[in-house]
């Protein structure tokens, strides 16, 4: 009797979640995608055997099924039953023969994964034009929520949220609440490093279920232990499981999280297979409350794949793990490359000073940043003088060092060059800029930006 290993991925995860700004709407998306873990298949298609489950979380099941029949019942109905429950969402699933090597099994099928991903699919709710429609997401109407047109997924949405999530504020149901007073929400994605080169190590399918296992309860504990620290409930967690993360949160409280949660996560991974650790890269990406949040996912990813490239040039083997930040001012998100053409060049000088490394012994150092970010939300420097240097610095660079020389020869308090040095060692009052990477770059935008979207305390 043959074993199969059977693999199913769930497409257009965070397109699916973040095809609206209403929270109500996300959370509900979220918990649809967190039902397809908690799926019995031995119970719901009546199996006669129990599969053995390696992977069952964020979208993804990989399972070895023993029996020919029941296997044949998971591919006829495990995509038609998540599909019915989640509108706009698309399934690639693939089977291969398990013949007791996994690595090679694993292999195979991933790769005819990979073609399936690439196959058009007609959704569900396929439409003629003539029909009445959404008007925020120009899918066809189905019913009408307080007067509101909805379509089938916003519907579907909803009633998971009403069914899994009771909140008595109505308020709640809106980004809005998690705002500050400056309106200001971030959105922090995080993703682990080098997970390829461990799961290349695991050639045995009790193995890499446990690796699974003990991988997506370190992400999720590292989650709950960065939560913990802040006292602040203005936060929420969309995309939970394996080596991801995706949350939104108060943006006064972004930056604490995303510290912890790093430095939590590289603690809960140490050592989690062969005396392998895993790293990992975050982003923070501020946005307006009304910003389209779909745009942010997007960034997000771009800029999760920088700080990956930088922290790879420090070390292929185990890079270190670094933060990104953007506070979005425009529409504009194609790449980030043209954000850094678009915005983050003043007179030939680069602003976009990070990635910022957790380790201390890379620079610049997350930590330091922090300290210096919390420093002058408190202390009597004017740092207003900061952001007068870049408005100069637009018009001559030989105008805005003289302004430099000015002001620190003025301000008898040297903590704000004793700061900058930790970010730097050529960094002080009156050198703001430093070479790097054949370019001129100053931290004094990325400061700034921090301090613009924070509420002052």
């Amino acid at each position: 009797m043959s074993s199969f290993l059977y693999g199913l991925s769930v497409q257009g995860v965070q397109e699916f979640i973040f095809k609206t700004n209403k929270l109500k709407e996300i959370i509900g998306a979220s918990q649809i995608i967190k039902n397809i873990e908690n799926i019995d298949l031995k119970k719901e298609f009546d199996l006669s055997k129990q599969p053995q489950i390696i992977i069952q979380a964020a979208g993804n099941i990989r399972a070895i099924v023993d029996d020919e029949e029941d296997v044949k019942k998971i591919v006829k109905y495990l995509p038609k039953f998540i599909i019915q429950q989640a509108y706009g969402l698309n399934i690639a699933q693939a089977l291969v023969v398990y013949t007791g090597d996994y690595s090679s099994a694993s292999r195979e099928l991933e790769h005819l994964l990979k073609i399936e991903r690439n196959k058009k699919t007609i959704p569900l709710d396929f439409h003629f034009s003539v029909l009445k429609q959404n008007p925020k997401t120009s899918l066809p109407a189905v019913d009408y929520d307080e007067d509101e047109i909805i379509d089938q997924s916003s519907k579907q949405k909803r009633q998971c949220f009403d069914e899994c999530i009771r909140i008595d504020k109505k308020e709640k149901l809106q980004l809005s609440y998690l705002a500050n007073s400056k309106r200001k929400l971030a959105l922090f994605y995080a993703d682990g490093n080098s997970l390829g080169k461990i799961v290349a190590m695991i050639k045995n399918a009790d193995e890499f279920a446990n690796f699974s296992k003990k991988l997506d309860t370190a992400t999720k504990q590292a989650y709950k232990e960065s939560k913990e620290k802040i006292s602040n409930d203005k936060i929420r967690d969309i995309i939970l499981g394996g080596d991801d993360l995706v949350m939104v949160c108060d943006a006064d409280i972004a930056l604490d999280f995303s510290i912890n949660f790093l430095e939590r996560f590289e603690i809960n991974t140490k050592d989690i297979y062969a005396n392998s650790s895993l790293s990992a890269c975050g982003v923070l990406v501020y946005f307006n409350e009304k910003y389209p949040i779909h745009y942010v996912i997007k960034l997000a990813k771009l800029l999760c794949s920088y700080a990956k490239k930088y922290s790879k040039n420090i070390s292929q083997e185990n890079p270190p793990s670094s933060l990104m930040f953007h506070n979005i001012k425009s529409c504009n998100i194609e790449s980030y490359e043209k954000i850094i053409q678009n915005e983050l060049i003043i007179n030939d000088v680069y602003c976009n000073f990070g990635p910022y490394y957790l380790n201390e012994k890379h620079n610049p150092n997350i930590k330091k940043f922090k300290e210096i970010i919390d420093w002058l939300k408190t202390s009597d420097f004017a740092y207003a003088k900061l952001r007068e240097w870049l408005s100069i610095l637009q018009k001559d660079k030989n105008l805005a060092q003289e302004f430099l020389n000015r002001f620190d020869f003025i301000n008898e308090d040297d903590q704000v060059s004793s700061k900058l040095q930790s970010l730097h060692a050529e960094l002080s009052l009156n050198q703001l800029t430093i070479q790097k990477d054949n370019k001129i770059i100053t931290p004094v935008y990325d400061i700034l930006q921090i301090l613009s979207v924070q509420a002052r305390g």
